[in-house]
């Protein structure tokens, strides 16, 4: 049993790894990529995979802490890495709720909003702009800080007594 609950977690843990370097090295520069698509349909396609993608985390978090924690109950995963590895799982799925439940919604509102001025013939506005940009990088350094964790946990895994 202990075998096959580090094999989900690994496999977790690899997904959820995989999602985050996929989605950071080749979506987003690909959606992004000059004269490839309209900026409205970046972000509409932005939207579409992100909220997937954050979901993926989310998911990863609970099986995550249900297999490390099994582990550590059966005494098949050392007692401080394993609860390194459950705060640190439980930190990663919160960071992914937040920005999916309330960075990116306030993100889109923000988008909306500056598209409306413009579709107006308004100019679009600074202020927006500026916390548009201020919450996307919040967002990219939580998402690395995510990655890093997630790196970490790999390194629990291979250096901490998991039978």
């Amino acid at each position: 049993m202990n075998q096959a609950l580090k094999w989900v977690y690994l496999v977790t843990l690899i997904t959820w790894i995989g999602s985050i370097i996929f989605s950071s090295f080749v979506v987003a520069p690909t959606v992004f990529a000059p004269n490839l698509l309209k900026p409205e349909d970046q972000g509409a396609v932005i939207r579409r995979i992100f909220s997937k993608y954050y979901m993926i985390g989310m998911v990863g978090s609970v099986v995550g802490i249900v297999a490390v924690g099994l582990l550590v109950a059966n005494r098949a995963f050392g007692k401080w890495p394993g609860v390194a590895t459950l705060l640190l799982l439980a930190m990663m799925g919160g960071v992914d709720l937040w920005l999916r439940q309330a960075v990116m919604p306030h993100m889109n509102e923000l988008r909306d909003h500056r598209a409306a001025l413009v579709a107006r013939g308004e100019p679009p506005s600074p202020e927006l702009d500026s916390e548009w940009a201020s919450l996307h990088r919040l967002s990219v350094q939580l998402n690395g800080a995510v990655l890093l964790s997630g790196l970490v946990l790999v390194f629990l895994v291979v250096y901490a007594r998991v039978a």
